[in-house]
């Protein structure tokens, strides 16, 4: 387990600084002034009270367009969804919001258990398995979070000082079956497409085999252009390789973004050659799904 990381001021907080070639420092602030914490942004674990500032940090990267329901599923998971898809519509941002947070909380449901103010990045006990449905329901829950972002004191109407997170940009790592199909925010939604899937006898890749995944990784509008998104990259891999102890990293990427795409290939991610492709996946059939040696 590693040492405690968090945004919350304690006296034996810690923070972590992140360096142009993705490794993290740890690095004890634990006297440095507050008019000093407030001013630099420092990359953590994610935590509970992280998880809504990261959501809204999510909806304005991407538009809510890109992640309501009406626009975010196709075929299958359209019909699962029918009736309350229409609905919900009505309230995008809500629903955006909502469907965010809920993923994240559930994703992340094995970090926190964890007591408060300490974070694990150790590689998830997928080891510990006996059937591989049931590694990949430990590992749909031990998703790992970073987010960089400072703290930001606000004034409570009690007159207390309370503490809020000004994120800036986050990704996610976690372990995914290596057979192309992209995650939802609701990992149930994952198990049950799968074994529709199996059910068909259409398969793609190793739905069995593990390997770590790269994910929602977005920076805000304002802080783009300063290489945060490559640094948080980085990052992952170096904990994919050094801290999990894998060999390769897989992500999804949308062939028509040409920044992300340009960012990926110039860090070699390569085609893996093969997509999620039953009939009912519509445009998800066309994401590019693509692997790093580590």
């Amino acid at each position: 387990q590693s040492p405690e990381m968090t945004f919350l001021s304690s006296s034996d907080s810690y923070r972590i600084k992140i360096g142009s070639d993705g490794r993290m420092q740890l690095n004890d602030i634990s006297d440095t002034s507050q008019d000093e914490m407030q001013q630099p942004y420092f990359l953590c674990v994610a935590e509970e009270n992280d998880l809504s500032s990261i959501t809204r940090l999510t909806i304005d990267a991407f538009g809510t367009d890109t992640i309501t329901l009406s626009d975010g599923i196709q075929g299958l998971e359209r019909m699962i969804l029918t009736p309350p898809v229409g609905i919900w519509n009505t309230y995008s941002d809500y629903v955006a919001l909502t469907e965010i947070l809920s993923g994240l909380r559930k994703r992340t449901r094995r970090q926190r258990m964890l007591p408060e103010q300490t974070a694990d990045v150790s590689r998830p006990p997928v080891d510990k398995c006996s059937t591989a449905e049931e590694c990949i329901a430990i590992a749909m829950e031990s998703s790992l979070v970073l987010v960089l972002a400072r703290e930001k004191v606000k004034n409570a109407k009690n007159g207390e000082e309370s503490i809020e997170v000004d994120a800036i940009a986050t990704v996610e790592l976690q372990l995914q079956p290596t057979d192309g199909k992209i995650p939802f925010t609701q990992p149930w939604l994952d198990t049950l497409e799968r074994r529709i899937a199996k059910f068909l006898g259409i398969q793609s890749g190793n739905g069995r085999q593990l390997q770590p995944y790269l994910s929602n990784l977005c920076v805000a509008p304002s802080a783009r252009g300063k290489g945060l998104g490559r640094a948080l990259v980085r990052c992952v891999e170096c904990l994919s390789r050094d801290t999990w102890g894998y060999s390769k990293i897989y992500l999804h990427v949308d062939l028509e973004n040409t920044s992300a795409l340009n960012l990926y290939k110039s860090e070699g991610y390569r085609d893996v050659g093969f997509r999620w492709n039953p009939f009912w996946a519509g445009r998800a059939a066309i994401i590019g799904y693509f692997v790093k040696n580590l």
